[in-house]
C-alpha cells in the first residue's frame, strides 16, 4: 500500500514561511523609516543579545562569509552604532560591542519584533501554535543532534 505525499514538503513549507514572514518584518523595517537592511538589523540584534561576540562567532551565527561581516561592521562603525575592541581572550580577535547611538534602534527593532510576532501568532488559536512551535522546537532539536559526529561531541551539543 502506498503513501500518500504531502502537497508540500515541509522544507518547502518552512522554506516559504520563511521567506514571507521576512518580508512582512522588512516591510515593517521600511515603513517605520529604518534605514537599515536585513543583514544591518540582524548584526545590531545579535550584538545587542550578545554583548562581546566576535567577528568570526557573528559570522557563524548569521551564516555568513567573515569577509562579510567584516564589511558590515565596518560601514556600522562609520555610523557610529558599533564598535571593536581586542578580545581579551584573544588578542587577533576583534569583540562587538553596541554603542550608545544604535541603542534606539535596538529597542525600535525589539518593539516591532514582539508586535510582529503578535501579529502572525494572532492567526492561529494559541493552543495550535503553542503546538506548532513545541513540534518544529522537537525537530530542531532531533536534527540538531542527529550528524555523523562522533557521539560524544553531539552529546556536549544536545
Amino acid at each position: 500500500m502506498s503513501e500518500t505525499k504531502p502537497l508540500v514538503s515541509l522544507y518547502t513549507l518552512i522554506k516559504d514561511l520563511d521567506q514571507l514572514l521576512r518580508r512582512r518584518f522588512e516591510e515593517r523595517v521600511r515603513a517605520a523609516g529604518l534605514d537599515l537592511t536585513r543583514p544591518q538589523y540582524r548584526v545590531l540584534l545579535f550584538i545587542d543579545r550578545n554583548p562581546g561576540i566576535t567577528q568570526a562567532r557573528l559570522a557563524e551565527m548569521l551564516d555568513v562569509e567573515k569577509m562579510t561581516v567584516t564589511g558590515l561592521v565596518d560601514r556600522m562603525e562609520k555610523r557610529g552604532w558599533v564598535e571593536r575592541r581586542r578580545d581579551p581572550r584573544d588578542r587577533r580577535a576583534h569583540a562587538l560591542h553596541l554603542l550608545p547611538p544604535a541603542r534606539p534602534i535596538v529597542q525600535q527593532l525589539d518593539a516591532m519584533i514582539a508586535q510582529w510576532q503578535d501579529d502572525y501568532s494572532a492567526r492561529l488559536p494559541a493552543e495550535v501554535m503553542a503546538r506548532l512551535i513545541g513540534d518544529l522546537q522537537i525537530l530542531k532539536t532531533r536534527l540538531t543532534c542527529d550528524t555523523d559526529e562522533p557521539a560524544a561531541d553531539a552529546a556536549r551539543r544536545c
